[in-house]
């Protein structure tokens, strides 16, 4: 409501003193009546039947078919009269106030300019922003910044009868502070359903401290599911919001999440929830690695430094292994999103990664550190830390001077750490010299590298030092790159050209064979298989060029098609167990990748290949294809194999029946075990002023059956939510 009344309040001033600004510039003689329009001043016009001015009383009349323009605001009136002596404009009869797509309808208007304060009778007012109608049988305007309304109603709703409103006795309305409504009525085609004797709600359009709206929910598992929020504003800095959620099968729920902003440069959130579970007590056998005491506990902080410094942290704790799988939305919709998409169902790992990083011209310098608790053991004691890691890294640099040869040079130092296992220090230095040559479009890059690596190792079984080892090797090869590229004049869905790209490549790589049988096995890093292997690629795109305007030289690019090939040959009899699987196979698998992309998005398809030539079968195949149009029809449909792990098929759709009625649901559905894991299938339905939202979740492995509520308002919320 503050929203309509501080517009009406706008409106008026913003009116009244650009109609002063002309002062009497009337056309009629002083003291009699007459007809006609006058322009006050450039901006302002006012119009009627009868139009005079009282010089001894410094009245402005006007009465018959009066109409005041003003800067695209238009005033309606039987009468109006304006008193500059009091500083106060009247208008009766249908007085109908219009800026721009509001409107303010009413009996009588009374304003003080001066005083900012007014009334109205038998007022409507009308906010196209949310689509507001506010009535009040009498508005007060008591001051700057504060209003009384009584009888007054609140809708969204365009029919004459209101599909939903508020009815209340009086309200009080103080911006910057809260609304008072006295004898509250929600009622639905003019049907009471909720009184409430007196409500207290924020009217800043700053964030204000308050309780959010409850959600409603059922779930096998869980039982009836209700959830709470209470959100605190502390200051223009920092808030906090608690989360009390009650399962009827668990117990409560409490959550909470502090979110804070040092400055334009700093900022950051903490989020934590504990739960006294009874299911662990009630099904010990579901629950073998989790306590009845559970919770979870999340924080980020980014901040970039005045030097350029950027500092990262994200910090993601559970108590078990179940506990994401239970409450998925534990760390959705937050920060955690920025670094990884936790899957209960797929990850083996949460990640907490802290890093601080600095950039210049030609170097980069990382500290991080990452921590990983596992989703599978029952504890970490043999999880594999990485505490801390340092790299320096000195990009492409000429040597002395020279613009034919460049040198660069990683280094990075690791920490290993562990309660049970092997433990240990790493130090890798990996310099590089290349030679970039060109031959026409062709170029030739033959490059040199060494690499030594040391290593302090520790058994944290008996706290003692296995001592060091290290491991010196070397690498040669030489790259081959050129882009050709062909413009086509087109005239196709907008385009006035088409450009097409072919990248071809080939690579050739030498590793020598070198001993690491007494290195540790801590990541990739520590086996480096010996190489010898010619790798060629090739990637085709086609680019449409959009005009923006056929009078200027504007336009827009969008790549319409990627497709990418490639294979690595061996000439050696190793593996190296990523692209060569078997020490017999020479031949990597192929690959092949294929990208569609419609300009504006509303096609989209994407093909994946990866094909053993040995066993001549696929290792990999993936094909997705999704549409939408601009009526809301969305339809997504994936398929993925992994030989010997999976086949699994994926299909979302949703389908706006007519205009007020969606229907939606997804499938995941698994060809290799011939079953359903999961389905989703729901309605929503939503008329002009409120929508209804319905949908079953239905998993199956392991099953549970949930069910999803919501009623929303437009213009005030939502009720309702499930799991």
């Amino acid at each position: 409501m503050m929203k309509q009344l501080s517009n009406f309040r706008l409106a008026v001033i913003i009116f009244l003193l650009s109609l002063l600004a002309g002062a009497p510039a009337v056309a009629a003689v002083p003291g009699m009546p007459g007809a006609g329009t006058d322009i006050v001043d450039k901006s302002v016009e006012i119009e009627a039947r009868y139009l005079y001015y009282d010089k001894q009383a410094d009245l402005y009349h006007a009465q018959g078919g009066v109409v005041i323009r003003q800067k695209g605001m238009e005033l309606k009136a039987d009468k109006a009269v304006l008193n500059q002596a009091t500083n106060e404009f009247e208008a009766w009869g249908d007085v109908l106030l219009r800026d721009k797509t509001d409107y303010i309808a009413c009996r009588y208007l009374k304003f003080n300019y001066k005083d900012q304060i007014g009334s109205i009778k038998d007022g409507r007012i009308f906010i196209k922003e949310k689509n507001y109608y506010i009535t009040g049988e009498h508005i007060e305007k008591l001051g700057p910044n504060e209003y009384d309304v009584e009888n007054a109603t609140l809708t969204t709703c365009d029919a004459d009868r209101a599909a939903w409103l508020i009815r209340s006795r009086k309200v009080h309305v103080k911006e910057g502070g809260y609304g008072v409504v006295d004898d509250a009525v929600f009622a639905v085609k003019n049907v009471p359903i909720l009184y409430l004797p007196k409500g207290i709600f924020p009217i800043n359009t700053k964030r204000q401290t308050g309780f959010l709206l409850p959600g409603i929910g059922y779930s096998d598992k869980d039982g009836v599911i209700v959830k709470g929020a209470f959100f605190w504003a502390i200051n223009r800095s920092n808030d906090l919001t608690l989360y009390p959620e009650y399962y009827s099968e668990r117990g409560i729920k409490f959550g909470g999440e502090y979110r804070y902003v040092i400055n334009e440069r700093a900022e950051g959130d903490i989020r934590a929830s504990f739960i006294s579970d009874k299911l662990v007590d009630d099904h010990p056998e579901d629950y073998q690695d989790a306590d009845k005491a559970r919770w979870s506990f999340g924080a980020h902080h980014f901040q970039t430094l005045k030097i350029g410094t950027t500092l990262k942290t994200d910090i993601n704790l559970v108590s078990d292994n179940e506990f994401l799988e239970d409450f998925p939305d534990t760390f959705s919709g937050s920060f955690i999103d920025e670094l990884d998409n936790v899957d209960s169902k797929t990850e083996t790992y949460l990640r907490s990664l802290a890093i601080a990083s600095q950039s210049w011209e030609h170097y980069h310098v990382a500290a991080a550190g990452r921590y990983y608790q596992s989703l599978v053991r029952k504890n970490d004691d043999e999880t594999l830390q990485l505490l801390p890691e340092i790299t320096i890294s000195a990009l492409n640099r000429p040597v002395f001077d020279a613009d034919w040869l460049f040198w660069r040079m990683d280094t990075d130092y690791a920490h290993f750490w562990r309660r049970e296992g092997e433990t240990g220090h790493r130090f890798d230095i990996h310099p590089q010299i290349n030679m970039p040559l060109k031959f026409g479009a062709l170029e030739v890059i033959p490059y040199f590298e060494l690499r030594e690596t040391w290593y302090d190792l520790s058994d944290r079984m008996n706290g003692q030092s296995d001592g060091s080892e290290s491991r010196a090797t070397m690498a040669a090869g030489v790259e081959l790159k050129s882009v050709t590229e062909k413009v086509y004049t087109c005239d196709w869905w907008g385009m006035d050209r088409m450009l097409h790209i072919l990248e071809p490549m080939l690579a050739y790589r030498y590793v020598p064979d070198v001993d690491q049988d007494d290195l540790p096995d801590f990541d990739q890093l520590d086996y480096l298989p010996e190489e010898s292997n010619v790798t060629w690629g090739l990637v085709s795109r086609l680019v449409g060029r959009y005009p923006k305007s056929a009078n200027i030289d504007q336009y827009d690019y969008h790549e319409w098609l990627k497709f990418q090939i490639g294979q690595a040959y061996s000439f050696i009899d190793v593996a190296d167990g990523y692209r060569f699987m078997e020490d017999d196979q020479h031949a990597s698998n192929f690959f092949s990748q294929l990208e569609v992309r419609s300009y504006g998005g509303g096609l989209y398809m994407k093909l994946e290949n990866r094909f053993d030539p040995y066993n001549n079968a696929n290792e990999l195949m993936t094909a997705l294809f999704s549409t939408s149009d601009q009526r809301g029809d969305f339809i997504s449909l994936e398929y993925r194999y992994e030989r010997d792990e999976t086949e699994l098929c994926t299909g979302v759709a949703r389908l706006p029946i007519t205009t007020w009625l969606d229907i939606y649901g997804s499938i995941r559905y698994s060809i290799a075990d011939s079953h359903i894991w999961e389905t989703i299938y729901g309605f929503n339905y939503h008329p002009q002023c409120w929508a209804l939202d319905f949908s079953v979740d239905e998993e199956r492995d392991p099953y549970d059956l949930s069910f999803r509520f919501m009623l929303s308002l437009n213009g005030l919320g939502g009720l309702g939510s499930g799991d």
